[in-house]
């Protein structure tokens, strides 16, 4: 049904292309964002002026606050409509009424996370405790009416119309919804624990200690199943987020500066979070200024505070924090009197029904359970009773109010106070301000009886459940360090027990970044973007010498690969698109690593490679073990290199293998994607270096599908001027001067400046729309 959705959206396109060209052109050119002039919008106390900038950033500024809110949302869907719906009707499990049964996956999977029903939990024990905020809610509301009022006076968007979709009003519950998508992106474990738990009936306990991503080698596996879980169609589901949701977050850097570290004398702020690559682009740049706030934010379409941003008086990012919060729990149901065993006794579960609409179907119903540890997933899974606990699920869960506190902190207390309100997702959050310089790691962390969390645990006997969490005091944290720098890189976090697992990420990129900065005493922002497009691993000259230590080859194999080994051996060791070895290396690296894990089945290994703990196990595979004394090491690498001289990509440039592409979600299909998509272009960096470009799936080809998001860098001596990058651009319109702008300078590690000035965003203005109450 999808590929006939976009089949006819094709032909019609084609059609129109060929047929009638100016109608096609009135069409797009109708629903640009307007950008010049005067247009009246209801709900407006008094007059909005909206400039843009020549990167098309828009300025906002208004007379009062939820006036600003207000063209924030209007200026937001002139931009991203088609993003916030389609993203909208993944999280609320609805794209299979606009796309059929092959969406239909995907819809079971939201419905079956009781994101909705969750977050409704929330609010009512909000406002039963007395905490409810209304005035975010105001604020929150405030957005969205702007976001309606868009729909109502503009032209629905041609991609809107292509595919037949006219979207319902936007409001607040949208916005949580969208932050349960956020932390469903971190969710590692939801993949990954069904397989591996299926690998201990297979596979050697020793085997599988390798596999896991335990931070202790001591950790053991402490039970196997019987029953494997496998993921239902997980090809599928991925298959359904590439085409039509935000992509998931990948990892991310962030560096903070003192004063007595930077140039300037004041703190220098660095991010750069890692997120699968998309067009539009993830984020939307706006600077909104009224008299309650002034914010240069980063936002997500659907959320009306920015998740990165800074103000004149602070600045803040997030790496993934990646601790456990996800746990699945084999449950022992009695249907006929509806309970599940808990701690060895019958315990009440909940049901409720949801209802799919599915295109040119019957619509689907599923009967849903809530166990005492979470929703059954068993609509997603092939073995039944698995319930799923996780934190962004908790009734104290509120990650919007923390968004909300963090924007309008006037200290570094005030900032800190927001980030207690969330316990998902979990995040390394980066704060600065002109002489502090903070983090702290957000999220419930829980205390495990057992360090088997990565398997699937026993809902029914109690041995495995959660003894409690930590408290704010005891979570990792640091501020004002004595070293003068703080760093975090989704590696283990600094401050937590070696006993608490995670999906933790190599510490190459981590260790990287801090021994760069002990190199040097005093930092500028040029010495930082530097730094921060680096495509560079300190691990990489390691394993080039560990790796041809290993060969084992004859005289005539030697003379051979004399050329080749040559090449690397002078290598700099860096991902720059012209470098061979680079090409090299990388494919070298992917020929061991399927060498390493040949006895993993196909399915197992593509879920596996797909997932962060495969580089930690291929790590520990080059750097823990000794070829010299263990031979099966050597002849696995040296397999590899032989496989990696008789592929022909081995001797092209690190560009020529190692694209970018930015693909639309019209641009799936032939002939839209010559239309929609962006790229593909030659792409530095690589997995696990600085500049993390990194490809899909390890061991397969480089096609290059997430990386930094944007980078930011903001000297707190005179926040005015920043500095940043957009991957591709900020519109999402396919006329939209403004988006394929950015592409050459995001690719060559350039920066462009970023305004919360008047006087230069004045200077640097190319358009201004004024925004006017509708009775004027």
């Amino acid at each position: 049904m999808l590929k006939k959705v976009l089949l006819s959206s094709s032909v019609f396109l084609l059609s129109a292309l060929l047929g009638g060209a100016g109608y096609l052109s009135y069409r797009l050119y109708t629903s640009l964002a307007p950008l010049d002039g005067k247009i009246k919008i209801s709900g407006l106390k008094s007059p909005v002026r909206v400039l843009r900038d020549k990167y098309g950033i828009p300025h906002i500024y208004a007379e009062n606050h939820r006036d600003g809110l207000r063209a924030l949302g209007f200026t937001v869907a002139s931009e991203r409509l088609l993003q916030m719906e389609l993203t909208r009707r993944l999280v609320y499990g609805e794209l299979a009424e606009v796309f059929g049964e092959p969406a239909l996956a995907s819809d079971k999977l939201f419905r079956s996370l009781m994101l909705k029903k969750a977050i409704q939990r929330m609010l009512d024990l909000e406002k039963k405790e007395g905490r409810f905020n209304q005035e975010i809610w105001d604020d929150m509301t405030s957005y969205f009416e702007g976001v309606n009022e868009y729909m109502r006076i503009r032209p629905r968007s041609f991609e809107l119309q292509l595919v037949g979709i006219r979207p319902r009003p936007f409001e607040p519950l949208d916005a949580y919804m969208m932050t349960g998508y956020m932390a469903f992106g971190f969710a590692v474990p939801l993949k990954l624990t069904p397989i591996l738990t299926k690998l201990t009936e297979t596979l050697s306990a020793e085997k599988m200690n390798e596999l896991r991503n335990a931070t202790d080698a001591g950790q053991k596996v402490y039970s196997k199943t019987k029953t494997p879980a496998e993921m239902q169609s997980w090809r599928e589901l991925e298959a359904i987020f590439d085409r039509f949701a935000l992509p998931q977050f990948e990892g991310s850097n962030a560096w903070l500066l003192s004063g007595k570290r930077s140039a300037s004398g004041k703190s220098l702020f660095a991010n750069d979070p890692h997120i699968a690559f998309s067009n539009p682009a993830v984020w939307i740049e706006v600077h909104l200024k009224t008299p309650r706030q002034e914010i240069y934010g980063h936002y997500l379409p659907l959320v009306p505070f920015p998740i990165l941003g800074h103000t004149p008086h602070s600045a803040w990012g997030f790496t993934m924090s990646l601790t456990d919060d996800m746990d699945y729990f084999r449950e022992k149901l009695d249907h006929s009197k509806k309970t599940a065993l808990y701690k060895n006794e019958p315990y009440p579960y909940e049901t409720w029904n949801e209802s799919i609409k599915v295109k040119n179907q019957s619509d689907i119903e599923l009967e849903l359970i809530e166990t005492a540890h979470g929703p059954l997933m068993d609509a997603v899974l092939t073995e039944k009773n698995l319930s799923l606990s996780w934190a962004y699920l908790s009734p104290r869960n509120n990650p919007l109010k923390a968004l909300w506190g963090m924007g309008h902190a006037k200290s570094m207390q005030e900032f800190e106070n927001s980030l207690k309100e969330t316990t998902a997702p979990g995040l390394n959050v980066m704060y600065a301000d002109a002489n502090n310089i903070a983090w702290w790691m957000t999220g419930q962390i829980a205390k495990h009886r057992k360090p088997h969390s990565d398997l699937i645990l026993d809902g029914a006997s109690g041995e495995d459940e959660i003894l409690g969490y930590l408290n704010w005091d005891e979570k990792p944290h640091q501020v004002n360090p004595a070293e003068g720098f703080i760093v975090t890189a989704n590696s283990h976090p600094r401050g937590l027990d070696k006993t608490f697992r995670g999906d933790w990420q190599s510490d190459n990129r981590y260790q990287t970044i801090v021994q760069a900065l002990k190199q040097k005493e005093i930092w500028t922002v040029k010495d930082t973007q530097a730094l921060q497009t680096l495509s560079f691993g300190q691990q990489t000259p390691l394993f080039v010498q560990k790796m041809i230590s290993c060969l084992v080859l004859n005289e005539t194999e030697q003379k051979q690969a004399q050329a080749t080994l040559s090449n690397l051996q002078k290598w700099n060791h860096k991902s720059t698109v012209e470098s061979t070895a680079a090409s090299f290396y990388h494919l070298w690296n992917n020929y061991n690593l399927q060498n390493f894990l040949a006895d993993l089945d196909e399915e197992a290994r593509e879920v596996y490679l797909n997932s962060s703990y495969a580089w930690m196990f291929y790590e520990r595979q080059i750097l823990q073990y000794d070829c010299k004394k263990d031979p099966s090491i050597a002849e696995k690498i040296t397999a590899g290199f032989k496989s990696t001289l008789q592929d022909p990509n081995s001797q092209k440039q690190w560009g020529q293998i190692h694209t970018v592409e930015y693909v639309h979600p019209l641009g799936r299909l032939k002939p839209l994607n010559y239309i929609y998509n962006i790229g593909p272009y030659p792409a530095p960096g690589a997995y696990n270096e600085i500049n993390n470009i990194k490809f899909k799936t390890f061991g397969t080809s480089f096609p290059a599908n997430a990386g930094p998001s944007t980078r930011r860098i903001v000297d707190m001596s005179d926040t005015r001027l920043s500095w940043g990058i957009n991957p591709i651009g900020v519109s999402g319109h396919l006329l939209s001067p403004y988006r394929t702008l950015e592409v050459q300078k995001y690719l060559k590690g350039e920066y462009r400046e970023q305004w919360m000035d008047l006087e230069l965003i004045q200077k640097n203005k190319t358009h201004e729309l004024s925004i006017i109450p509708s009775q004027n």
